[in-house]
């Protein structure tokens, strides 16, 4: 929520704040609505107007898709300026005094604005407009399971990937007889891994949505989660033959390079290179998360998903070098990967298949 001067509103009951501001007038009051027809959000919001306005037609309400419409997208840049925005997303409303980004907002905040605004004998409503409070609608669209979003994370964090350069580095780091810097090492690379995937998740995530390139994106998450799950499990069966999913063979010389340095720095590094290169056998599940939460929900929303996502990616590798630290021998967590990689593999298969339908389903 903000005001037209761009100030930021961050109070529960927004709109009481802004019904309450000096510049808060019945003159020149319109309601203009931006949205995109491939956002989730966004269909939320006009499940919501559309209802709102069967039991109010007497507001009006000016829609404007952005996508593929260059008039629309100059008028959205021009009224962003006007009301001092340098940055916005769909969905989004411009009314009066006020800014409503975000399906959330619209929900929670147009119902008491309107009624506001109505009362100061705004010239956008007319004069038999009843007054009736709305509950927010739901919509198919709405809301991802949380324990479906850590589950996701930390299956995937045990994939063969990350899982097994994290054991590498506690080991040769334990060689040194630094049990210390091997616990600050191990903990350093986790933060990498965090940090790139999260930060390509929102990049991606953004992009995703300011472009409205919502279904083909998630048309491509879900094909690349079949494929990806179809070669997890043929690698739990036949290992080694035919593509796989696993950090390319010129990769590895890299990876053993910075693991062989064993410094805090060449950690962090790691980590980094690792989320880069591991992406064929993580991406099926990142990939397929990003997409269900595209579908749903805006940038504003979807963050905070994508960050609960990521730190339950890192918990298995920061519980691995907690329990490393405790006593526990490397070789032996490493035992353990090598004995269940099999399990794990058909797992992450299956899981991938399961998101993959989600998503065709709610596209299809």
């Amino acid at each position: 929520m903000y005001l037209k001067n761009g100030t930021e509103i961050t109070e529960d009951n927004a709109y009481i704040t802004i019904l309450q501001d000096q510049n808060t007038t019945s003159e020149n009051f319109s309601i203009t609505f931006f949205y995109n027809t491939h956002c989730g959000a966004c269909h939320t919001a006009m499940s919501y107007l559309d209802d709102y306005q069967e039991l109010n037609p007497g507001v009006v309400i000016s829609y404007y898709d952005l996508f593929n419409s260059t008039e629309n997208r100059e008028l959205f840049e021009g009224i962003k300026k006007e009301y001092n925005r340098q940055y916005a997303s769909v969905p989004i409303i411009f009314m009066g005094n006020a800014v409503l980004e975000g399906a959330g907002a619209i929900r929670t905040n147009f119902e008491p604005l309107v009624s506001g605004y109505a009362g100061k004998n705004s010239p956008g409503f007319s004069s038999s407009t009843p007054q009736a409070v709305i509950s927010p609608v739901s919509s198919g669209h709405e809301g991802i399971s949380i324990p479906l979003i850590v589950g996701a994370g930390l299956l995937d964090s045990i994939n063969p990937c990350a899982f097994a350069v994290l054991v590498i580095l506690l080991i040769y780091l334990m060689s040194l007889g630094s049990r210390k810097k091997m616990i600050l090492a191990g903990i350093v690379y986790s933060s990498a891994v965090f940090f790139f995937y999260f930060l390509s998740g929102v990049g991606l995530f953004t992009i995703i949505q300011t472009t409205g390139l919502v279904k083909a994106f998630s048309f491509l998450a879900a094909v690349f989660a079949i494929i990806a799950g179809i070669l997890m499990i043929k690698d739990a069966f036949y290992p080694g033959k035919g593509p796989s999913l696993a950090i390319p063979e010129a990769r590895k010389g890299t990876i053993s390079r910075y693991i062989e340095k064993s410094s805090i720095p060449s950690a962090f590094i790691l980590g980094i290179l690792v989320g880069m290169f591991e992406l064929p056998c993580t991406g099926g599940i990142y990939l397929a998360i990003l997409s269900m939460i595209s579908l749903r929900m805006d940038i504003g929303s979807g963050l905070g998903y994508l960050l609960i996502y990521n730190l339950a990616f890192i918990i298995p590798l920061l519980v691995i070098i907690g329990l490393v630290a405790w006593g526990l021998p490397p070789e032996r967590v490493n035992e353990f990967r090598v004995e269940q990689r099999r399990v794990i593999r058909i797992i992450i298969g299956c899981v991938m298949f399961f998101f993959a339908a989600i998503i065709l389903l709610e596209l299809f």
